[in-house]
């Protein structure tokens, strides 16, 4: 009786063993979030200040601020950008979906709906662009469009300051210009 009763035991634990092995997870890898892969900081409707020796260069706004310090990674989404001049003076506006900053680089990546415009009704609409703190100009190799009033230039590649005045479109320019009166 008891065999019968350690061998019952036996079959019974061995089954339940076997069962849980097969058992299909809920999980997905996507879901397992690792101390590795999780932000250092996560805040909402952030503000943040850039400066440079003492001087507000940009503002930078955002619904959700994501940071990963170990590799120097700040990812933001709804963002807007005020950019100021060296005088403190507003140049310009950005609006993103998301952007991507890098502290070290001093750069920010910005994607999707990027449209910039300065306070004389200058205009740039792209796909992507980057801003380099150090150097203040914003950068392409994507399609871009820029209009200043009712004429516009498009084309691939784009180098301008931050005041959209000087401009550079590397490859395809085309434009389109309305007679002046």
């Amino acid at each position: 009786m008891k065999r019968f009763y350690l061998l019952f035991v036996t079959i019974i634990v061995s089954v339940v063993v076997i069962v849980s092995c097969g058992a299909d997870s809920t999980e997905t890898p996507q879901d397992k979030t690792t101390v590795i892969d999780a932000p250092d900081q996560i805040m909402t409707n952030s503000e943040i200040y850039l400066t440079s020796g003492g001087k507000r260069k940009a503002t930078i706004k955002s619904d959700t601020l994501m940071t990963y310090a170990r590799i120097d990674t700040t990812l933001l989404y709804k963002v807007e950008v005020l950019f100021f001049d060296s005088s403190g003076t507003h140049t310009s506006t950005l609006t993103a979906d998301s952007s991507r900053v890098s502290q070290r680089a001093s750069t920010m990546s910005v994607f999707g709906n990027v449209k910039a415009w300065t306070q004389d009704n200058r205009r740039l609409v792209a796909d992507s662009l980057r801003w380099n703190a150090k150097t203040e100009l914003i950068e392409t190799e994507g399609y871009v469009e820029i209009y200043r009033g009712e004429d516009m230039i498009s084309g691939y590649g784009l180098e301008t300051d931050q005041r959209l005045e000087h401009t550079t479109i590397k490859r395809q320019p085309k434009g389109t210009f309305s007679e002046p009166d």
